[in-house]
This record gives structure tokens, C-alpha cells and sequence, in this order.
């Protein structure tokens, strides 16, 4: 059924343009929760057929739907509509249809083995993945290869890092409660010969700090280079846009 679902939208409502968030119409979010809520097959065909009708792209079902439907599920869970139980559950089934789209793409396109690498990597108490799969499939989806890293050992990290040849670390984190894992986090790439990489904070816990302290105030306290949610704007810090570009 994802799997079905997946490759038809990528196959046939896929436009190859760069990432770019954008306004969402409610009864097509509405689907997309739909079957966040129940699982079913049928609000995907539905969905499909909305897509079609509407020309809306499956890079739009990423950038801007996904995104919108994991505000509107932790919104509910923060307001008391939706118990720990449910808004897992919707969250769970997201990441599902999610991976699947991932997966077709990456069947649909093969990425320049010298293209731009970014190592992502989770720090220590974030238990929100969803946001960092998304973020992960747009930077795939324009010609960087990307490794996720669940928390890492210092060892593992370091192990990563030697190993593997990657030109940036980006590190997702969705609540206040990781932010010093943050920190230890840069600090432990820092420590490490190959820790002169461009590191970027992104994920949820940005939208906290936007108009409280400041993004450069942020990255600046945990040591990073740039804290930001735009992935093109986070690759074009690092100097990996044109390299993308040049290697799809």
C-alpha cells in the first residue's frame, strides 16, 4: 500500500525543482492526517487524486504537507486533543509514508558518488525523528548523500568521521530539553581531527528561539557555525548548493 502509494507519486508528480516550502490546502492536509490517524489505504488514493487534480507536486507533499502535519499533531498533543498514545501513533505512521517516498526516490534517481556528504545526526534525549527524515529526504532528493546518526558515542562519531569522507554535520534537535546535549555534542566533533567540518543546528526547537534569543545567538552558545531550518540555506553556508547542483 505505502510502498504502491510512494512510487506512483514519485514516478508521476515529481517536478525536480529545489526545496521550497509553501502554503498548504486544508482538505489536502486533511487527507494526509487522515491516514496519519487511521492507517488506511483509502485517504492515500484520495490523496493521490487531489495531487493530480491540483498539480501539487510530491516534492510539496514534503516540503510543506509533512511539515504541517507534524505541527498539527504536536500542537494537539500540547493542547490535551490527542493523548502520548495517539499522537505517536499518527507520528509513526508518518515516518512510514515517509520512508517509503524516500526510498522511491532514491529507486528513481541515483546520487553523484562525488556529490556533496552530510553526516545528520540526532543528539542524546531527542526521541522526535520524523523532522530529521524530512530534512534528510529534501538534501537527498538534490544530490547529497546523507548518513543519519542516531545519538552517537563519541567513539562511533569519531569512528564516522575518520572513516567515511563527508564535507558537513548537521544536527537535528526538536526540544529545549537537548540543547546541552547539543553542545556536548559540537564540542565532541570539535575535539576531533576531523571536527573543522561546518557544523548547522536545525530542526523544531529553532522555532522556540527564532524571537527569544536569535538564531546566530543559538549557534554561537553550542558552538555552531549557523542554526537554521532551510536546508538550501544550510547547504549554501557550507558551500555544498553549486556542488549538489554540479553532481545531479
Amino acid at each position: 500500500m505505502l510502498t504502491q502509494f510512494a512510487l506512483r507519486v514519485v514516478s508521476e508528480l515529481r517536478r525536480n525543482s529545489s526545496v521550497e516550502a509553501g502554503d498548504t490546502l486544508d482538505e489536502v492536509l486533511g487527507l494526509l492526517l487522515t491516514h496519519a490517524t487511521c492507517g488506511d489505504a483509502e485517504p492515500l488514493g484520495r490523496l493521490f487524486t487531489e495531487m493530480k487534480r491540483r498539480g501539487i507536486a510530491a516534492e510539496d507533499i514534503i516540503d510543506s504537507y509533512f511539515p504541517a502535519a507534524i505541527s498539527k499533531i504536536g500542537n494537539d498533543w500540547h493542547e490535551g486533543d490527542l493523548d502520548i498514545l495517539q499522537a505517536t501513533l499518527r507520528m509513526s505512521r508518518l515516518q512510514m509514508l515517509l520512508r517509503e517516498l524516500g526510498r522511491a526516490w532514491v529507486s528513481d534517481s541515483v546520487g553523484h558518488p562525488l556529490g556533496p556528504r552530510v553526516l545528520l545526526v540526532l543528539p542524546q534525549g531527542e526521541q522526535h525523528t520524523l523532522g530529521a527524515m524530512v530534512a534528510a529526504n529534501q538534501m537527498r532528493r538534490i544530490g547529497v548523500s546523507v548518513r543519519v546518526c542516531l545519538v552517537p558515542k563519541p567513539s562511533l562519531l569519531s569512528e564516522q568521521l575518520r572513516n567515511q569522507r563527508f564535507d558537513a554535520v548537521f544536527i537535528s534537535a526538536a526540544n529545549r530539553s537537548c540543547l546541552a546535549s547539543c553542545g556536548e555534542l559540537v564540542k565532541t566533533i570539535r575535539g576531533l581531527p576531523e571536527g573543522d567540518l561546518p557544523i548547522v543546528l536545525g530542526g523544531g526547537i529553532l522555532k522556540e528561539f527564532q524571537e527569544n534569543v536569535g538564531l546566530r545567538k543559538l549557534a554561537d552558545d553550542i558552538g555552531a557555525d549557523m542554526a537554521t531550518s532551510d536546508v538550501t540555506k544550510a547547504l549554501a553556508i557550507c558551500g555544498l548548493n553549486n556542488k549538489a547542483q554540479a553532481a545531479e
